[in-house]
């Protein structure tokens, strides 16, 4: 145990430079980057929550204010406009990390989990982007989180419903964030069901729910521009127009959800990304529906949590809420990608401790391979983009 202790110590450390070094290159603003700074300086603060935002993008209102007021007195600087990025990040690391000791009862697991988030480039490089997905990591962590602990916070029926009243509040802070919100309400309703009454603690989630959606709707989604997401992301849409239409508008959607995890250049490290999480996608799909009568019908264990997420992405996309599978607007469900990968190859080897523990090996190596990649990128190029390719010399553009 001692070693593994500092190997987990080591590969959460190793993160912690790749990010850091990644955000402290001050990698210049790329073209969404420049056109949120646009709104952040050229919109007044009430403007940001009373006019569409500039250039066709979209931002959580209240988290963009933050940004602005933080980075005016440093005049825009890129350290400034990226902070809060790397902060949620990193904040979101620390919560999955805990969510994992939690769900993998083998260390090894825990490090090859921790080394997961070194080897994926979309969780490294969006923690140095004027953007707010790292945000949507780190929400997405605390509302796994107390799905887990829900049964446990409802005996001290004061802090719970606390916590039941504020936990909307989340919403202003990430787009996905609405949706996932859905997840304590289905498990209050079930709660009602099982006791058959109507439960205070439903009532106080309800109000603060229905002021969160009132607040986001009123001061973003009412005054955005409506058409973005059809314009830009109908190609990640399930199409139910024919057959033919769905299957490839799944199957693109699928793909791009098992494929693109880790990195996307050059072209033959998606295959064995296809391999892994797809077996964990695969596992989920087979392990969700025992899970889910084990816990009664409510979530609160991670692969009851994951497929309901899952399923939620695809209603989405069904539709046209919420595009399905773009790397970065799915960033929030990664863990989740992550964390059933590791459990399908611990249920390997439990049942054949050689072939899962070469399995494991195999995937540690693919691992360190992209980490070494993204430090090639952080610390030689020093440029890593979203879509750059593994030991480039090229400067790569997104």
């Amino acid at each position: 145990m001692r070693y593994q202790r500092v190997f987990i110590l080591i590969v959460v450390g190793w993160y912690l430079i790749l990010a850091l070094g990644h955000y402290f290159n001050q990698r210049p603003l790329w073209n969404d980057e420049w056109c949120v700074l646009n709104s952040i300086i050229d919109l007044k603060p009430a403007q940001l929550f009373t006019q569409p935002l500039l250039n066709d993008q979209a931002f959580p209102r209240l988290y963009l204010w933050v940004i602005q007021q933080f980075s005016k007195p440093f005049n825009q600087s890129l350290l400034s406009l990226r902070a809060f990025s790397l902060l949620a990040m990193i904040g979101a690391f620390f919560v999955w990390f805990g969510i994992s000791r939690r769900v993998l009862r083998n260390s090894w697991d825990l490090i090859l989990f921790i080394g997961c988030w070194c080897g994926s480039i979309p969780l490294v490089y969006y923690a140095a982007e004027l953007k707010p997905y790292s945000m949507d990591v780190l929400i997405s962590g605390v509302i796994v989180l107390f799905l887990l602990d829900q049964n446990k916070i409802q005996h001290n029926s004061k802090d719970y419903r606390t916590i039941l009243l504020f936990l909307p509040l989340l919403g202003l802070w990430s787009y996905p964030a609405n949706f996932l919100l859905l997840f304590p309400l289905y498990n209050l309703i079930v709660d009602c069901i099982n006791k058959r009454r109507w439960l205070v603690e439903l009532s106080f989630y309800l109000f603060g729910y229905a002021f969160v959606l009132g607040l986001v709707y009123w001061f973003d989604l009412r005054v955005s521009v409506q058409h973005l997401l059809a314009v830009y992301w109908h190609d990640y849409f399930i199409s139910f127009d024919s057959w033919k239409n769905f299957l490839n508008t799944f199957g693109k959607g699928m793909n791009s959800l098992i494929a693109r995890q880790f990195a996307e250049n050059p072209r033959w490290i998606k295959v064995p990304s296809r391999i892994f999480i797809g077996m964990g996608v695969g596992y989920m799909l087979l392990a969700f529906w025992n899970q889910y009568k084990k816990d009664r019908f409510v979530l609160r264990s991670i692969i009851s949590i994951s497929f309901a997420m899952f399923l939620l992405q695809l209603v989405l996309a069904v539709v046209q809420a919420y595009p399905f599978a773009v790397p970065r607007m799915s960033l929030f469900f990664a863990p989740l990608l992550l964390l059933m990968t590791m459990m399908v190859m611990d249920f390997i080897r439990e049942r054949n401790k050689v072939w899962g523990t070469i399995l494991k090996i195999i995937f540690a190596g693919y691992l360190i391979f992209i980490s070494l990649g993204i430090a090639w990128d952080v610390f030689i190029r020093g440029d890593l983009g979203a879509e750059a390719t593994l030991y480039s010399t090229h400067v790569s553009i997104n």
